[in-house]
């Protein structure tokens, strides 16, 4: 019995009363799954593989410890956390302030588009937790702004999300400045091949902690999806949210250029409407999510890479615009509700050509999500409006017998995912969404139907342009 108090709760840890006082005044009571499985275990100074979703709460799981076990005498950079993204190095950052600032612990963030020298003026002050996306740390060792010879503690944050961002080169290089006996921590959503390879090389017989992504979603969500015309669907989205009247709403676009259109409709509809992405200036983009967490907007639109980092307490809604390219990031965006015993509402709206990659999704999470309605429904009702709807959405869907292309490239030797292929395909002129049917990414090679006879435009389209600047061997099969 005692062994389970010692996990229970926060108070129970060996931690310095100062960080005790810290974690209170945030609300931390009882520790989540990945922080109780961790924390100890850092404490202990084991290196950890953790594979653990966005929203369990695995910022804290290595911030506590690593606050717990800086020394603040000591006028140096004793831990650094590297982070794919601006946003979620910002984020973490703040954490850091958050849980170890009675303690005096001092850290700063680093990122591009912020100047150089001022950085270095900061570096030069030896705080003790630098948090850096991977190029402006490389900026600043090749610099020699930073000295690492005290450095006992590495973090690495959302591993998958970085080396997919092409970042293993500016890892390596990193790594190969620290010193060799340290403490390092990895974190990652998903573990692909490349991860453990990273693993191999640079940790020291690392034990692995696996968190259930579908413990994270779990009942404090419910998740419903509704069958929309693509015109429609901003429409829809008023309609749904006259109606759920959310507190606090996230709608996630699956890119830049889809935040910009619906957030120019919904802008001149409610007035608390705001839109965040990558191609937004860094200082604006931060004034944002200053202004959303403050309650300043009842309404974020965003795509997943901009929302990464973003924990913002209260979040009743998540609306998905389209069926995400990824799995993954479906888990990544319905966890920014339903935290911290709360409830949330999780909502996608499915067009006829997401259909098929909405039921794969469904398939990734091993249970499906129940319709509430829309032009269409998997199983219509025997009524003739639903019969007629249901073959209008079988000849949209099936305009023509499709092709299938192959490239020589996939999940272990490429690290491709779907939304890299989807991409690069669109972007060829004269093709759409609506041309590509299953993309089926297996272990070296991906297969992808093409519909209305544009196989040849898209094969050609790819071997000259490849895929994220990477060329293929593109071949009809």
């Amino acid at each position: 019995m005692d062994e389970k108090k010692d996990v229970t709760r926060f108070k129970d840890f060996p931690l310095d009363q100062q960080i005790k006082r810290a974690i209170s005044e945030l609300g931390f009571k009882n520790p989540l799954e990945v922080q109780a499985q961790t924390i100890p275990k850092i404490l202990a100074g084991k290196d950890l593989i953790v594979r653990s979703q966005t929203g369990s709460g695995k910022t804290a799981a290595f911030a506590i410890p690593v606050c717990e076990k800086i020394d603040t005498e000591l006028e140096a950079v004793q831990a650094v956390i590297v982070t794919p993204t601006r946003e979620l190095a910002a984020q973490v950052q703040q954490d850091i302030n958050d849980i170890g600032h009675y303690k005096g612990v001092t850290s700063i963030a680093l990122y591009g588009n912020q100047p150089m020298e001022l950085q270095r003026k900061e570096l030069k002050k030896a705080p003790h937790i630098v948090v850096s996306t991977p190029g402006r740390l490389v900026d600043h060792l090749q610099n020699k702004n930073i000295k690492l010879k005290d450095l006992n503690y590495l973090v690495i944050d959302e591993a998958d999300e970085m080396l997919l961002m092409g970042f293993l080169e500016h890892l390596e290089y990193a790594l190969s400045k620290m010193p060799e006996d340290r403490v390092t921590l990895l974190f990652s959503a998903t573990m692909p091949e490349e991860v453990y390879e990273l693993s191999q090389k640079y940790m020291k017989e690392p034990e692995k902690i696996e968190i259930a992504a579908e413990d994270l979603a779990a009942d404090s969500i419910e998740q419903l999806y509704y069958a929309v015309e693509g015109l429609k669907k901003v429409d829809f989205i008023k309609k749904i949210i006259r109606h759920e009247k959310p507190e606090k709403c996230l709608i996630f676009c699956n890119t830049k250029e889809q935040v910009d259109s619906v957030y120019e409709i919904l802008k001149k509809w409610d007035r608390d409407t705001c839109a965040i992405h990558g191609g937004m200036d860094q200082k604006q983009r931060n004034e944002v999510l200053k202004e959303f967490k403050k309650g300043q907007y009842r309404m974020m639109i965003a795509t997943d890479l901009a929302a990464r980092g973003l924990h913002v307490v209260g979040i009743t809604h998540v609306i998905n615009y389209g069926v995400p390219f990824e799995p993954e990031n479906y888990i990544h965006r319905i966890g920014r509700t339903g935290r911290a015993g709360q409830s949330g509402v999780a909502i996608t709206l499915v067009m006829p050509s997401e259909m098929q990659r909405f039921e794969e999704l469904e398939t990734f999470l091993g249970y499906k999500i129940p319709c509430k309605g829309g032009y269409v429904q998997r199983q219509p009702r025997a009524s003739t409006k639903n019969r007629r709807d249901a073959g209008r959405f079988k000849e949209s869907y099936r305009r023509s017998e499709s092709k299938t292309i192959q490239i020589n490239g996939g999940k272990s030797n490429s690290l491709l995912k779907t939304g890299d292929v989807l991409y690069a395909i669109k972007s060829i002129p004269g093709v759409s969404g609506a041309d590509i049917g299953r993309v089926d990414i297996k272990d070296k090679i991906t297969n992808v139907s093409i519909l209305n006879e544009k196989e040849a435009i898209v094969a050609k389209g790819l071997k000259d342009k490849g895929i994220r600047s990477k060329k293929y061997r593109i071949k009809l099969i």
